[in-house]
């Protein structure tokens, strides 16, 4: 690893507590990879080794309904622990793709379970990040139970522009090449019925598509909280 991601680590909240030399020993035992778009970290299940930190990218989590049918639980951007469950269980609670080209920390669980207990400020980031998760994951189990699939989509649109929204006047533009397939998954609908609705929706001057970005008009109201 290059001295660099020693200063990027702390540029990241999440490490702004942690003492240099604990940064260090992150760097002597981790690894950092170059992964491709649409590589599978983890599948469900299985035993986990390593913890995982998105230093660039995108990734989410996802459950395999059946052989050919995939659902998408959440999304995670840059700057967060992808698994930091695993420091508490022993197999994966679920499977993690990156869903473009990322870079990511790779660290030991040995090694972050030293440093917890080494840090306990570090310790209370862990803990806040995974009350952030279960908290948001709350919110997406709301967003399951709505009946109506345009307000399910609507809502799961509003969820994607609060995480990698840019917001320019009246305009959101959600930041990430999300594909109809995509969006299916994450709402739990066929792609034909995804991409009906979107159409509607492009009618109903809710979004419109711009540079495989989708852009959704700001007066719309925000109910993602």
């Amino acid at each position: 690893m290059e001295k660099r991601h020693l200063i990027d680590l702390k540029q990241f909240e999440i490490f702004y507590s942690i003492e240099y030399s604990s940064i260090q020993e992150l760097i002597k035992y981790g690894q950092i990879k170059q992964i491709n778009k649409n590589t599978l970290l983890i599948e469900e299940e299985q035993e986990n080794e390593n913890i995982y930190f998105l230093l660039k990218g995108m990734a989410y989590h996802f459950c395999q309904c059946d052989l050919s049918t995939k659902r998408i639980l959440s999304v995670d951007e840059k700057g967060h622990f992808l698994n930091e469950d695993a420091l508490y269980q022993e197999k994966a609670s679920s499977s993690i793709e990156v869903c473009k080209n990322s870079v990511l920390l790779i660290i030991p669980i040995f090694t972050m379970e030293k440093i917890i207990l080494d840090q306990p400020l570090f310790s209370k980031q862990i803990q806040l990040s995974l009350m952030n998760k279960y908290q948001e994951s709350q919110t997406l189990l709301k967003y399951n139970s709505y009946q109506n699939s345009q307000e399910r989509l609507k809502a799961y649109l509003y969820y994607l522009a609060y995480k990698f929204g840019k917001k320019q006047n009246d305009q959101i533009e959600i930041i990430g090449d999300f594909s109809v397939v995509f969006l299916s998954q994450l709402i739990g609908a066929k792609r034909e019925t995804t991409s009906r609705i979107l159409n509607q929706l492009i009618d109903q001057h809710f979004l419109f598509y711009q540079d495989k970005h989708f852009v959704l008009q700001a007066q719309q109201k925000n109910i993602y909280h």
